[in-house]
């Protein structure tokens, strides 16, 4: 068995401007960095064998934060980027709305591409040859491994999505904040037990707290 400790990045600079960010590589906010933070403590006392991240700084930057305690070799796979958004990337959402008039129609129609972008199919296909490749190396008989992989609010939901068979046009009406804690227990023959959703409890700490915090 597997235990996934599945990770969306802290907040971006493209997250609190409202913006698709995709393959577009933004780093984390100071409010990213102390949310990553709070899980690395979260997740201290969690028998983690090994980090994934994607490819992207602002996973990296989370994943590393997460790792500090673990001290684990961080295995980068751009296979768990987020969707590539295309012509949309760096665009802020009304921009895209206001000038776009079916701007939703990638959401409904999953085979077709976003402008210069990737279709919901392909990058479905994308993120579970990751998936693949990251089970193939972590099961080994009755054993339990925990994994952790940190990723993108798109990555974390066709994971999810996957392991409930949503499709893939509800997949965006699952709710993923930043750093949250999905907990999914993968088990042979593609058989999941989805344990935990968009858990961020971490973050749930007295304002007091957070100020003293990030004046140490």
């Amino acid at each position: 068995m597997i235990k996934f400790l599945l990770i969306r990045h802290g907040e971006t600079f493209s997250n609190a401007e409202k913006r698709y960010a995709g393959h577009h590589d933004v780093g984390l906010t100071e409010k990213g960095i102390w949310q990553a933070e709070q899980l690395s403590k979260r997740l201290t006392e969690f028998p983690i064998k090994a980090i994934y991240s994607s490819d992207l700084k602002r996973a990296i930057h989370t994943a590393t934060i997460v790792n500090k305690k673990h001290q684990l070799n961080l295995r980068i796979d751009p296979l768990l980027r987020e969707i590539n958004f295309g012509e949309w990337e760096g665009l802020c959402f009304e921009e895209i709305k206001n000038n776009h008039e079916n701007h939703s129609y990638w959401m409904c129609e999953p085979h077709l591409p976003l402008p210069g972008g990737e279709s919901m199919s392909d990058f479905k296909k994308r993120v579970l040859s990751g998936l693949e490749k990251i089970i193939a190396e972590h099961v080994h008989g009755e054993e339990c491994e925990t994994v952790a992989i940190v990723c993108h609010g798109g990555v974390t939901r066709i994971i999810i999505g996957n392991a409930l068979n949503i499709p893939l046009d509800k997949l965006w009406f699952i709710k993923q904040d930043s750093t949250t804690l999905n907990i999914i227990n993968y088990y042979k023959e593609d058989i999941y037990f989805v344990e935990t959703i968009n858990d961020t409890n971490h973050l749930n700490i007295n304002p007091i707290l957070i100020e003293k915090d990030r004046t140490n």
